[in-house]
């Protein structure tokens, strides 16, 4: 038995339970806890109080957890989103400026637990590369929001009303809604 077919039954049965797609679910574990991450390194560096460089860690590496499964699930939607759609090349970015992102958290998540181990307080490297990956995330997660409400991608209304019909593919967000939709109704 191959390791992504339950993955996919997996995402596929939280799919239908939810309506849509959980990647805009999980990706608040890595937003959050990086966000959390950066606001404790500055109270950290700000105070010297060394609680905070341990939130810091902690949270950051809450993050990189939460990242592991928004990476599974993002990659799946990712694989739905046709390169000729004009929202590939967002979607693209999304996901190359993430993985820059969880890279910059990992590296500084590595350095912190080995400068913890050894009783000291995180480095400025270590800072440096987590207020960098937290300002990426940010940016990203931006463009995850413009993939959903511009383009309407992973909302499931969209997606099923763009694969049933045969329309040109200029509409955007709600206006690719039906007028039967819950979320709106179709522009124009």
């Amino acid at each position: 038995m191959d390791l992504i077919t339950p993955i996919n039954t997996l995402i596929d049965k939280t799919e239908e339970l939810l309506g849509h797609s959980p990647h805009p679910a999980v990706v608040l574990l890595p937003v959050g806890g990086w966000a959390v991450s950066n606001i404790c390194d500055a109270i950290g560096m700000l105070s010297g109080n060394e609680t905070f460089d341990d939130a810091a860690r902690i949270s950051m590496g809450i993050g990189l957890a939460g990242a592991s499964v928004a990476v599974v699930t993002g990659l799946r939607d990712y694989g739905f989103i046709p390169e000729d759609r004009p929202s590939h090349e967002v979607a693209t970015r999304h996901a190359v400026g993430n993985a820059v992102a969880g890279s910059l958290m990992a590296a500084s998540f590595v350095m912190r637990s080995h400068d913890h181990m050894n009783g000291r307080r995180p480095s400025l490297l270590a800072r440096t590369l987590g207020l960098a990956g937290g300002g990426l995330a940010l940016y990203t997660a931006w463009l995850g929001g413009k993939l959903v409400q511009e383009y309407g991608e992973a909302v499931k209304p969209v997606m099923d009303a763009l694969s049933e019909s045969e329309e040109d593919d200029d509409a955007r967000g709600r206006a690719r809604l039906s007028p039967e939709s819950p979320l709106g109704t179709r522009a124009g």
